[in-house]
């Protein structure tokens, strides 16, 4: 299983819970949906504007330049099929961000179109 935080600006047409829902996500609750495929690759997005709180005052301030009003979402996944394609449906005119917890902070952007692997345990982009 893989994690992420997907930080979208709160002015946005765009939202990953919208995206999962256009593509047969289910609701569980709602903070959470989910997509499951039967060859067992799944994602789970649910919102956590909590999430915040965990960021140091330098994320903060390299945030603040990627996203004006943060929304967060913990994606967790396995296979990483869903995960690319939810990625890369964030409209070019969206600010959006992603945290993988390993020291990376960027623009949704710079990674949509890579693969997984590597990005997402990476401290820095190439």
């Amino acid at each position: 299983m893989n994690t992420i935080v997907l930080l979208v600006d709160r002015g946005s047409a765009w939202s990953p819970e919208e995206w999962a829902e256009e593509v047969g996500g289910n609701r569980l609750g709602s903070a959470q949906i989910t997509i499951e495929r039967a060859d067992g690759c799944w994602l789970s997005i649910v919102r956590d504007d909590e999430v915040l709180d965990d960021f140091d005052e330098i994320e903060r301030l390299r945030l603040d330049e990627l996203v004006t009003e943060p929304v967060a979402y913990l994606v967790e996944w396995k296979g990483d099929g869903l995960t690319e394609l939810m990625l890369r449906s964030v409209p070019a005119s969206t600010r959006a961000a992603i945290d993988n917890d390993h020291g990376l902070l960027v623009s949704v952007h710079r990674v949509a179109g890579e693969p997984l692997d590597s990005w997402v345990k990476a401290s820095s982009l190439p």
